[in-house]
């Protein structure tokens, strides 16, 4: 992994989420890099001195030093570790910026903060998070406010069998190996009959990677993905949630405005969602 983009807003939620980023920057020895994006007014005062050309360069001006001087909450962190790390503020659309900065830096991860208490898809995974993963391919650590930081040493990925791709299964198996992780392939359904050759096809794949011996796979019987996940992970000790953007449908059944506000995994639990590419820097 060679570079992490870490968004914030210089929320609470926001702050939490970077000591995620910087423990795994450190970890993986890659570059930190921080943005922070603002709007200009759509209405600037006017008067006999100045225009409104003016008086936004003025704004503009105050804002950016502002935001730079906030980001020093987290340069000071990053200066003690001698961190490699860089800092751009941009005037504009937060999610066209952040869509753009993905590609110009190149960034293999992006580590974002969310409230994560909502019973409204949007405020589940926050609103920019939402759109940003429908726009970039670079997958997606969302890290809820009261999520402990901690290494990711119990994963579980959520998988619908029939639209994860096997290489989207072997690549989340090297994942668990590249972190020392346990790993549970878990499907939700009230009729597993529907998958028994995906469930077989798992159970031979996980067979041959008998070299890692923290692999399982569990079945749920629910009908509701949401409901099966939830209770799964009421049971379990769970450190890490992938999830697969790969395909919609499953996506949206699993964040449907439906689901309880109460949901452990929205509330505690950090989701690494990948989307219709999955980056081989993070997964190798």
């Amino acid at each position: 992994m060679n570079t992490i983009l870490f968004p914030t807003d210089f929320s609470k939620n926001a702050l939490h989420a970077f000591q995620y980023a910087k423990m795994m920057a450190r970890t993986r020895e890659a570059k930190l890099v921080l943005i922070y994006t603002y709007k200009l007014p759509l209405a600037a005062p006017v008067n006999a001195f100045t225009s409104r050309e003016q008086t936004l360069n003025i704004i503009d001006k105050d804002l950016r030093e502002a935001a730079y001087a906030r980001m020093s909450t987290y340069t000071k962190e990053l200066d003690l570790m001698n961190g490699n790390y860089s800092v751009i503020i941009k005037e504009g659309n937060t999610i066209n910026q952040l869509v753009d900065c993905c590609k110009t830096e190149k960034a293999d991860l992006i580590v974002m903060g969310t409230k994560g208490r909502s019973n409204n898809r949007e405020f589940l995974m926050g609103s920019i998070t939402t759109s940003l993963i429908e726009k970039v391919n670079t997958p997606i650590l969302a890290v809820p406010e009261s999520a402990s930081i901690q290494a990711f040493k119990k994963i579980v990925f959520a998988t619908d069998l029939i639209h994860n791709s096997i290489a989207e299964i072997k690549k989340a198996i090297n994942f668990a190996k590249l972190n020392n992780s346990s790993l549970t392939f878990l499907h939700v359904s009230n009729d597993a009959s529907k998958v028994k050759n995906e469930l077989d096809e798992l159970e031979k794949i996980l067979a041959e990677n008998n070299s890692h011996e923290n692999l399982s796979l569990e079945v749920v019987n629910e009908n509701r993905i949401e409901k099966g996940l939830d209770n799964y992970l009421k049971k379990n000790e769970t450190h890490l949630l992938l999830l697969s953007n790969h395909t919609k449908s499953f996506f949206e059944k699993l964040f449907h405005r439906s689901v309880s506000k109460e949901m452990v995994l929205h509330s505690k639990i950090p989701l690494l969602i990948f989307s219709k590419e999955i980056h081989s820097v993070v997964f190798f």
